[in-house]
């Protein structure tokens, strides 16, 4: 309120005449121009009591043309019987609607109507400002200990239970000690209610904050289903291309079906010594298989950017691998090699029984020997548990049988009187029984 409205006190409709009680009124965005105020809806204005802020609610706002006039000349054209007798006879109803050529100074105030906020300009809390106003309208009264020695504060004793006991001042005159500790607790207290206010704020921003994070980890949660789905859609989609892709008439999927045709056929994979060109062709064509998924392998080693065909067709290379083919080298691939010499020595032989060491020695036939050695080797891995599961697969498929493999000692030869015993070590373990089917 204006220092002119305080010290209004004549005239009609004064401030301080009698029937204007005094009021206590909280209103800080509205300019006490709302029925809600308690001093403007009861027809008086509002006093030092009131916790208002802008207040228009005053003397020299209640002149013909004054905003507290036209907001009461509104209000009683929407609402006839919302003031006393006194104010309906003084003032004329009016729509401001209708009303035009009013001065800038003069013109009803948006609190009149509907309140709107300046854009871009951050709204301060209701009741944290009030209190603020409150606080800066009593300021607590300077002084010294020197000059009121009484007023001196137990610094050691802990009172905190008796911040709320107070209610209100006992002796409407105290004396000057007094009056600066009434100050000094008011000010206090005002500060503990702008605390308690910041503290309310704090815990409503955070509450409104944890269901924002709770809003987003459900957003998050029904985006990682739906990543989910789009997966297992995806996946099917991707089988089903490469179903279809296996079928499309082309040199890689015609070689392949004979491949397959083959293995279902004879039980094994083609061999290049073979008398049939199909054969022979079918070995060549998955030799090459091998040869671009290796050097496709060595590119990426050495960090080169070639594009890798095979690789870039997974579907493909699985389906090699469907068949029992390896598309693996040097230990891989003489495996395979020396599988399929293990098979053709059981077609040609009609078993997989091996001639003793001695009789293989004496052929000096290179080949069986190798033969014989790499099915000694595989009997071995197989007694220390180093063979995969693919390769005893692979194996037990041509029909060979670990178990009818033993290992035993070889025969030593006599030992002479006085020489020195030897000791037996690992090494001189040796296979000599070969398999029999």
């Amino acid at each position: 309120m204006s220092d002119a409205a305080k010290k209004s006190g004549d005239g009609q409709g004064g401030r301080w005449q009698g029937g204007m009680n005094k009021g206590n009124c909280t209103c800080t965005k509205t300019q006490c121009l709302k029925l809600y105020c308690e001093c403007f809806s009861g027809g008086k204005y509002c006093n030092d009591d009131c916790v208002c802020a802008s207040c228009h609610n005053s003397l020299e706002h209640d002149m013909e043309g004054g905003a507290r006039y036209e907001a009461i000349s509104y209000i009683l054209f929407r609402k006839p019987d919302a003031f006393d007798e006194e104010t309906r006879k003084r003032i004329t109803p009016k729509d401001k609607t209708k009303v035009g050529g009013t001065k800038s100074g003069d013109k009803i105030p948006n609190s009149a109507g509907k309140t709107k906020g300046k854009p871009g300009r951050p709204r301060k809390n209701a009741n944290q400002a009030r209190i603020e106003l409150v606080a800066s309208k009593h300021e607590a009264i300077e002084f010294s200990t020197d000059e009121y020695p009484q007023l001196a504060l137990d610094e050691h004793g802990d009172y905190t239970e008796l911040a709320g006991a107070f209610t209100k001042p006992l002796f409407e005159e105290p004396s000057r000690p007094l009056e600066i500790a009434y100050s000094q607790r008011t000010q206090m207290d005002y500060q503990t209610r702008i605390a308690q206010q910041k503290k309310i704020d704090l815990a409503k921003e955070c509450r409104q904050l944890r269901e924002k994070l709770q809003e987003k980890k459900l957003a998050l949660s029904l985006a990682s289903d739906e990543i989910k789905e789009c997966n297992k859609k995806l996946g099917t989609w991707t089988r089903k291309v490469f179903e279809l892709e296996l079928e499309e008439p082309c040199e890689w999927n015609t070689n392949y079906q004979k491949l397959s045709a083959f293995k279902q056929r004879h039980g094994k994979m083609p061999s290049k010594k073979s008398q049939d060109e199909e054969e022979k062709s079918l070995s060549a064509w998955l030799d090459n298989v091998r040869h671009e998924k290796n050097t496709g392998d060595d590119d990426e080693k050495k960090g080169s950017k070639a594009k890798r065909s095979i690789d870039d067709y997974p579907h493909r290379l699985q389906s090699l691998e469907l068949l029992g083919i390896s598309m693996g080298r040097r230990r891989d691939d003489t495996f395979e090699a020396m599988l399929q010499k293990l098979v053709e020595y059981k077609e040609e032989h009609g078993t997989l029984r091996f001639p003793s060491d001695e009789l293989c020695e004496k052929s000096k036939n290179l080949e069986l020997q190798a033969l014989q050695k790499w099915v000694k080797s595989q009997v071995l891995n197989f007694r220390s548990r180093k063979m995969s599961p693919d390769a005893i697969r692979q194996l037990t498929e041509v029909g060979f049988s670990f178990e009818k493999w033993c290992l035993s000692k070889p025969k030593r030869a006599a030992k002479k009187k006085g020489s020195p015993k030897q000791e037996e070590t690992p090494e001189s373990t040796d296979i000599t029984e070969n398999a029999v089917v």
